[in-house]
């Protein structure tokens, strides 16, 4: 089984936004830019070039923020201010597990399944896992960041398959976001669950409500105990 990390095993309960720190500084990032930089607009790409190392990936997160500054009227004399705001943040960020996400994982071991994270993250998912203390709940852990595509590419879903040791055929995906977590592992063979969280932020690229009679709809990782 392949799992998504947020939004599925867990959330941040407190971040500092790139929103919030342009405010401060009187700017607003519009909204068409937000999903053409960072959002709707880079999922499913291939990025192996900047997926060599920490460094090259941490750069080119680097690059693309001060492409999307450039798109504000942000003075490019505050750029590195920003930046630093933003940096500092994430080393604050708190992150959670829903709160029966490790009742669900140990069970799914139990009855022997082998379990992977398959996440659009940064390099340091590894270290998110191990932060929300479900490491030993999982048995292969791939980022985006690290297979050098972001979901739904089938490049991070074939990388996640073959460290797993399954075949599409026999796997399923869960997950809380249509397009990479429903789409994309159909279109590689997979069996997709769908994650509908009650106070779930909105996710725009999923069809109505009866358009989703072929996918299974969970309303949380319980579900999957039943489903299963």
């Amino acid at each position: 089984m392949l799992l998504d990390f947020y939004g599925t095993l867990a959330e941040a309960t407190h971040w500092v936004s790139i929103d919030s720190v342009l405010a401060e500084h009187g700017y607003d990032l519009p909204r068409e830019a937000r999903n053409r930089w960072w959002n709707e607009g880079v999922d499913g790409i291939e990025h192996l070039e900047h997926s060599q190392s920490r460094d090259h990936y941490v750069a080119w997160q680097q690059e693309r923020l001060l492409g999307m500054l450039a798109e504000t009227d942000v003075h490019p004399g505050e750029y590195e201010v920003i930046l630093e705001k933003l940096r500092s943040g994430a080393s604050r960020r708190v992150l959670e597990p829903y709160p029966e996400v490790a009742e669900v994982l140990t069970e799914l071991r139990r009855r022997d399944l082998r379990l992977a994270v398959c996440s659009n993250w940064d390099w340091d998912l590894a270290e998110a896992i191990d932060g929300v203390g479900l490491t030993e709940l999982v048995d292969v852990t791939v980022s985006s960041a690290w297979a050098g595509a972001r979901k739904p590419h089938p490049r991070i879903f074939r990388h996640t398959l073959e460290k797993l040791g399954v075949t599409a055929a026999d796997a399923l995906f869960v997950g809380d976001t249509w397009g990479p977590d429903v789409e994309g592992p159909r279109a590689v063979g997979m069996t997709p669950a769908y994650l509908a969280r009650d106070g779930h932020w909105p996710d725009p690229g999923a069809p109505d409500k009866p358009a989703r009679d072929d996918v299974p709809v969970l309303e949380d990782l319980r579900g999957l105990l039943t489903l299963l």
